[in-house]
């Protein structure tokens, strides 16, 4: 296997919206100083990689190589590299750039940084220039180390590509409610969704104290969420399982991406104080009111992805407890029919690809 990254790296990209992506190969830009060679060992498809390759939020540009839930080893290392040596295991998310300077980055929300790059939407720039930044469908990647994430010891490579992404999405605004700690003891926890992010978000809140709630239309994931670590459920379509937990949750995490949610109808299961707080984009939020709010003195907040230091921590908290997400797994060049399934809503839960191009 090439151990040094070449010179037309193979990938699978979408030539224009809605297409199926194909093979296409690209030249790496060149090698600044703290950059890093990655030969890709595996990389997840999110739901986002879907709405891109659709240019659903009009953010896409063709050829589209997409892909921010990737792990792979490290191969090479830039002159000013010192936190990554070759033969590391590293995972890459949504992220693959900051200014590093801001008060935000500063203050250790560099997610919210306002210079931050995407890792398949902007281009990254160095000392070498600005240069396009392709995903994770791809055999090699060039990409900024700092954006490269240690990946624990015995953690399977196949199931690190969802946490880059789902996994930090959903962990992030837990370790933050817990205030920056993973100890939910004595709060009662709900996910709404679940899905590829609510199946993780169950493991994080139960694995970290919280007695957790699975909300889903209907029962028939019931025992599937007491698996992963649920202990209550509630049928958010059946009016008297919402009255019997009415009052009930400190917090109430909505993992739903699409669709349209009735807000109100989730209002009453809440604490006063409570938090009511969307990871998923829903396709419309209907009946917002803001008496309820009022006068419960509720909270209604949303969140992105994690911060550098919420990757690290809930890497080493997933591999410490035995959080993994279920995967189904395709290769780099059968991604078309993962996408197919993230379509059709028939994968469970998380598509992965292993890399097949080299």
């Amino acid at each position: 296997m090439a151990d040094q990254i070449p010179a037309q790296i193979k990938s699978m990209a979408a030539m224009q919206a809605k297409e199926h992506v194909q093979a296409y190969e690209y030249p790496p830009k060149p090698l600044a100083k703290l950059d890093a060679d990655v030969r890709v060992t595996y990389t997840g498809v999110c739901a986002t990689d879907q709405h891109m390759i659709d240019n659903d939020w009009g953010l896409s540009r063709f050829p589209l190589v997409p892909g921010h839930e990737v792990v792979g080893h490290v191969i090479a290392v830039g002159s000013g590299v010192t936190e990554l040596k070759v033969g590391d295991v590293v995972g890459l998310g949504a992220q693959c750039q900051a200014c590093g300077e801001c008060e935000n980055c500063l203050d250790g929300i560099d997610n919210l940084c306002p210079e931050r790059k995407f890792t398949y939407f902007e281009n990254t720039v160095d000392e070498t220039g600005e240069h396009i930044h392709h995903g994770g469908f791809s055999s090699y990647l060039r990409t900024d180390s700092r954006y490269l994430f240690k990946i624990p010891d015995g953690y399977g490579e196949q199931y690190v590509g969802p946490l880059m992404c789902g996994g930090l999405t959903v962990a992030a605004p837990l370790y933050e409610y817990a205030g920056n700690c993973w100890d939910l003891k004595g709060k009662r926890v709900g996910i709404v969704g679940i899905g590829g992010l609510g199946h993780m978000a169950i493991q994080f809140a139960a694995k970290m104290g919280a007695d957790t709630y699975a909300v889903s239309r209907g029962t028939s994931k019931k025992a599937f969420c007491e698996q992963l670590g649920a202990t209550g459920f509630i049928d958010s379509s059946d009016p008297d399982s919402m009255a019997a937990n009415a009052g009930k949750l400190h917090y109430l995490l909505f993992c739903v991406s699409g669709g349209n949610i009735d807000l109100n109808n989730y209002v009453g299961l809440m604490r006063p104080y409570g938090t009511l707080h969307f990871v998923g984009v829903p396709d419309q939020v209907d009946n917002f009111t803001l008496m309820p709010f009022m006068f419960g003195r509720l909270t209604l907040s949303s969140s992105p992805i994690g911060s550098s230091q919420q990757m690290r921590a809930m890497l080493d908290f997933a591999a410490a407890n035995d959080i993994k997400p279920i995967i189904e797994e395709f290769t780099h060049s059968t991604a078309n029919d993962a996408i197919q399934k993230l379509r059709d809503g028939t994968i469970r839960f998380r598509a992965v690809l292993k890399n097949d191009l080299i």
